[in-house]
């Protein structure tokens, strides 16, 4: 050793060899002073590793956990309350931990501060919360035999004993299902009340609601219990005889007319049926129509309940009406019947035929079967009408062809329906002046029919003399007479072309010579053939057809074409 004192170490590791084995490291002084070597464990309770120190563990020594195969261990021990308390686990008899299986982590009922009075929360760490009294009773109520894992959590398991005890009702025979929170909650076992809306398919209202279950639960049965109304109040409807509802064959279905607020007062909603009830019909009695107690197949139609009232009618029989009443008839009131002739017969009515009388045309009450054609009424104004005469003139019974149903008078004819459609002038004459002698059927189309005697008596040109057809359109134009102008071009087989088309119709049809006149050249040109001296065409044997050499344009400077 030396005797050296200046170089005397100044660390713990110099002089203090490391019984720990290098589990703290180097720095001593983190647990122990110069006061004194050895430490307690009220100067380490800080315990700064994965386990802090808290509640009853500051107070016991480090040899009380760091003992045994852990005995001078202080790193990478296990941090668990089972590896430390395996013993205090396993000889806990209240209850026995091993044999219930309980869970390993001790913190789940027991504290730091003191091991004993664990308590459990039985609502974090299980399926079934306790409430209401299930709070105060003990636990081997439920876990019997020390019994925890795999405790069945139905209200069933527990209480089958008062499930099968109960006799009011009796739920064993009643078929009652096993789930006791139906009628019963955890607050208290007795007063148990059953939510017949939601646990059934019957729905309790009205006086439904203050009734006795066994009021229809006779002798304690309740599975299997009828929800149609008839199950309940078979007697009272074959007991009922205003109106006898067995007799009426009325339906079993009560509440077709009754209510649950109370029995008496039944209502029927005959709108229900195929028969709504309006106008007059809602403030009948119900024997009016369903005489005799009568309600199942009774028809619907008018006739059935108002036939009395259709065969008083003179009108209806006599007229073959249709028994439909509702054609004229409302609910409302059987009188002031109106007839809608527009939507119910094949003859609306227009103009002046609405305020007519029915018996105008429906003479002797006839109704069924009457014609719809202007001639069946108006057959006496057809014949005695003189200005023009109908019937002389074989006009067509067709009133509708001149006249209107808004007025008989002012009838006018629309000339553009026959063969000849009126235009220009035609418009404006009087039809005396084609139809003279009131002659108006077979009477012909073409002009002559009214213009022969201009056609004979033209003189410029003479319109027969020249063998003109008679065709008057070929000329003249409905507009006016005068004027007329004949297309050459398309009305004969001599297109005027060059100076034809200018010269006079006198030129070449000569003393009015239209029919027949000649289309070659020569025909006019002949004397200007015989009359040429360059060359002399005659002597030079030409050819009489001056298109060779001359046009229409000009008869002065012919061409000859030696080629062609």
């Amino acid at each position: 050793m030396s005797r050296i004192f200046t170089s005397a170490g100044k660390q713990c590791a110099d002089c203090h060899a490391d019984f720990h084995r290098r589990q703290f490291g180097s720095a001593c002084q983190d647990c122990h002073t110069v006061r004194g070597w050895k430490v307690n464990a009220g100067s380490v309770r800080t315990h700064l590793n994965r386990f802090p120190l808290l509640g009853a563990h500051a107070a016991v020594e480090c040899e009380s956990c760091h003992r045994g195969a852990a005995s001078g261990i202080y790193t990478g021990l296990s941090t668990e309350c089972f590896s430390c308390h395996r013993a205090n686990y396993e000889r806990t008899r209240l209850p026995d931990h091993r044999a219930a299986n309980l869970p390993l982590d001790c913190a789940l009922c027991h504290s730091v501060d003191r091991w004993l009075g664990a308590r459990f929360d039985h609502d974090r760490f299980t399926r079934f919360p306790l409430l209401g009294a299930h709070k105060t009773v003990s636990c081997s109520t439920c876990h019997a035999g020390g019994s925890f894992h795999g405790t069945a959590a139905d209200c069933y398991s527990c209480h089958v004993r008062q499930f099968q005890s109960t006799t009011s009702p009796d739920h064993v025979k009643a078929g009652f299902p096993a789930d006791c929170s139906i009628c019963h909650n955890s607050t208290t076992w007795q007063g148990a009340r059953f939510d017949h809306d939601t646990a059934t398919r019957f729905q309790l209202t009205g006086a439904h609601t203050s009734a006795q279950c066994n009021s229809c639960h006779a002798a304690g049965r309740f599975a299997g219990t009828p929800n149609a109304c008839s199950g309940c109040h078979m007697t009272q409807f074959e007991s009922v005889t205003n109106p006898d509802h067995k007799r009426g064959n009325f339906s079993t279905q009560c509440e077709a007319c009754h209510g649950t607020a109370r029995w008496q007062g039944a209502r029927f909603d005959h709108n229900l049926s195929r028969f709504p009830l309006t106008g007059s019909h809602v403030r009948v009695d119900c024997f009016q129509c369903h005489i005799g107690g009568k309600y199942t197949g009774t028809v619907t139609d008018c006739y059935d309940c108002h036939r009395t009232s259709f065969d008083q009618t003179a009108t209806h029989i006599a007229g073959r009406f249709p028994t439909n009443c509702t054609l004229c008839h409302t609910t409302a009131q059987w009188q002031g019947a109106r007839f809608d002739h527009s939507a119910a017969t094949r003859f609306p009515l227009t103009g002046a035929h609405i305020a007519a009388g029915c018996t105008q045309c429906h003479t002797g009450n006839r109704f069924a079967g009457t014609a719809s054609d202007c001639a069946s009424c108006h057959v006496a104004d057809f014949q005695k009408a003189a200005a023009p005469s109908h019937t002389a003139a074989g006009f067509s019974t067709e009133c509708s062809s001149c006249h209107i149903t808004q007025q008989w008078k002012g009838a006018t004819f629309d000339h553009g329906v026959t063969r000849f459609a009126l235009t220009g002038k035609h418009t404006s004459v009087s039809c005396g002046q084609c139809h003279t002698g009131n002659r108006f059927a077979g009477l012909g189309t073409a002009c002559t029919t009214c213009h022969l005697p201009e056609f004979q008596r033209t003189t410029t040109p003479n319109h027969p003399a020249a063998g003109f057809p008679q065709d008057c359109t070929v000329c003249h134009t409905t507009t006016q007479w005068r004027g007329a102008r004949f297309d050459h071009n398309s009305g004969t087989r001599f297109q005027l072309t060059g100076k034809h088309a200018a010269v006079q119709c006198a030129q070449c049809h000569v003393n009015n010579k239209f029919t027949g006149t000649a289309t070659a050249c020569n025909g006019c040109h002949l004397r200007e053939f015989q009359q040429a001296t360059n060359p002399n065409h005659a002597a030079a044997g030409f050819p009489q057809d001056c298109t060779v050499c001359h046009t229409t344009a000009q008869w002065k400077g012919a061409r000859f074409d030696h080629n062609s």
